[in-house]
């Protein structure tokens, strides 16, 4: 090799010119390299594929474009709960990463091995090969990576939502065109929370909230119904109207508490209800899980509205969730009482405790893990129903509040485990590009009515009016009214333990401020 030489003919190259060439084409190959690998193909244009690394480089500047535009007109969200909300369009998006990180990281290689200057030395050469290696293993970790959480996100909402609605004529109807909800002036999502799991006999359902949205303004109403609500109605074709002829589940006697004086005739005690009747006979019911879809009939009678679909989350991923967190700190109270509160245990309705006790939550300020956190929201021994829903509140908004979600995506294959072993929902996954467009309705509305049935003036759960519920459900789902919470106590005595004479601690005042 030889060089020109301006002072005369041309002569060879010394070695220490070639060791700066060297060198210099070692810097070169190693800067391309790593373009390549913040920008496809960008390395590649320098080299002899040109050509296909500006094909490369020009997809991959248009493909950032388009969804850096989708992004900002529609918003991260948005974009994210519609691509989630759409199978094919996930299963296309998986598609793309795995062939995009193909081509990305076979772009690196070739840019590394044509960018390597000729005669390079051992060690330039393992270094350059070392490095190149490693920027394969970053680009192929991360779209593999998310290739697999699309794979998993695909999964979840397969094993979470239903292709068709359990029964005919039982869920929404959504329109073709431009507005999904034309046909559906309102969606009524019954939110079921429930307690089985090991240990526990039957299905009890101690949460129930029922969101009612208009599907034109996203107004929505959430309307609270109390466990120990009784004498509740069964439609005309339940079959437990073989034991409850009356049509009143109840009436004309609690056949329940005759085998269990605390197991009353209440309204969370339907699914068990359904699935012991089922049991005692054969063929009564059809379907998966009568209990449930009884609940939500039941429901909908005693608010007087018609039920598209239901949502039902088992308490024990609750606490499961919390684990996957890293648990949650919470301001622990004592009881409503001023006494402490139990792990473990039932009230004997009388201001007692039965059962076996596990131990004694501490007041203040401390870190609990799922289980704990469980027991803290549940537990009502020490005192009643009210306060329960207050630490349940208390305990929420502490979760909302801590969560992490840098933490939960590193964990997003065990939420979505989660999910699917603890949430079911009778919505079809087809449908669910309609309801990211009611969400957005409602988050655009910003209005949400808090409703609870403790609420109507004169309100008892033993012997309630379902007239006065019908009015005052259809008052709060009113566009231009909704009824004014009432100070009075409502509660009835035989569903809530008497209170001890003794002082309530000042950590209970005002109970609910967490």
């Amino acid at each position: 090799m030889t060089y020109p030489n301006t002072r005369g003919p041309a002569v060879p190259a010394t070695r220490e010119v070639l060791r700066r060439q060297r060198a210099a084409g070692f810097r070169r190959a190693l800067g391309l390299t790593a373009l390549g690998t913040l920008i496809p193909g960008a390395g590649l244009t320098q080299t002899r594929s040109r050509k296909a690394g500006w094909v490369l480089l020009l997809l991959a500047l248009a493909s950032g474009v388009g969804v850096a535009y989708y992004v900002a007109r529609t918003g991260l969200t948005n974009v994210a709960l519609s691509v989630v909300a759409r199978p094919t369009v996930l299963q296309t998006v998986v598609v793309a990463l795995v062939v995009g990180g193909i081509l990305w990281c076979a772009s690196i290689i070739l840019t590394a091995v044509q960018a390597r200057p000729s005669r390079l030395d051992r060690t330039r050469t393992r270094v350059l090969a070392a490095f190149t290696t490693l920027m394969v293993f970053l680009v192929a970790g991360s779209s593999f990576k998310l290739a697999e959480y699309g794979t998993i996100t695909k999964t979840t909402v397969a094993s979470v939502f239903g292709s068709t609605p359990d029964k005919p004529g039982v869920g929404v109807k959504v329109a073709e065109g431009d507005d999904p909800w034309a046909d559906q002036k309102r969606v009524n999502i019954l939110l079921l929370g429930s307690d089985a799991g090991v240990g526990r006999t039957g299905t009890r359902t101690d949460s129930m909230i029922v969101a009612s949205i208009d599907t034109k303004t996203g107004r929505t109403a959430l309307i609270s119904l109390p466990r120990n609500l009784q004498k509740v109605p069964l439609p005309q074709t339940s079959p437990l109207r073989g034991l409850y002829p009356s049509g009143t589940y109840g009436k004309p006697y609690c056949i329940r508490a005759q085998s269990d004086a605390a197991d009353q005739c209440m309204l969370n005690a339907i699914w068990t209800e359904v699935d012991q009747y089922r049991q005692a006979h054969p063929g009564s019911y059809t379907g998966v899980a009568p209990g449930r879809d009884e609940t939500r009939n039941v429901i909908g009678d005693v608010l007087g509205l018609k039920i598209d679909h239901t949502v039902v989350v088992d308490l024990k991923g609750f606490s499961q969730l919390i684990d996957a967190m890293g648990g949650v700190t919470v301001n622990v109270k004592l009881s409503g009482f001023g006494t402490k509160l139990p792990i473990g245990g039932h009230s004997d309705g009388n201001g007692g405790i039965t059962g076996k006790v596990l131990g004694y939550f501490t007041p203040g300020r401390q870190h609990l893990t799922g289980n704990l956190a469980l027991w803290y929201a549940r537990t009502r021994a020490a005192d009643s129903d009210d306060y329960r829903q207050a630490r349940q509140r208390c305990v929420v908004q502490a979760v909302v509040k801590q969560v992490d979600p840098a933490q939960m995506v590193s964990k997003y294959p065990e939420i979505a485990r989660i999910a699917r072993d603890n949430i079911y929902t009778d919505i079809p996954a087809q449908d669910l590009p309609a309801f990211v467009d009611l969400i957005e309705r409602v988050q655009k509305s910003g209005k949400i009515n808090s409703l609870s049935l403790t609420q109507i003036p004169g309100f008892n759960s033993v012997n309630p009016d379902y007239d006065a519920i019908h009015a005052f459900v259809q008052k709060g789902i009113s566009p231009t009214t909704s009824p004014k919470p009432t100070t009075t106590s409502t509660t009835t005595p035989s569903t809530t333990a008497p209170r001890p004479t003794s002082t309530p601690s000042p950590t209970t005042t005002p109970y609910d401020q967490c």
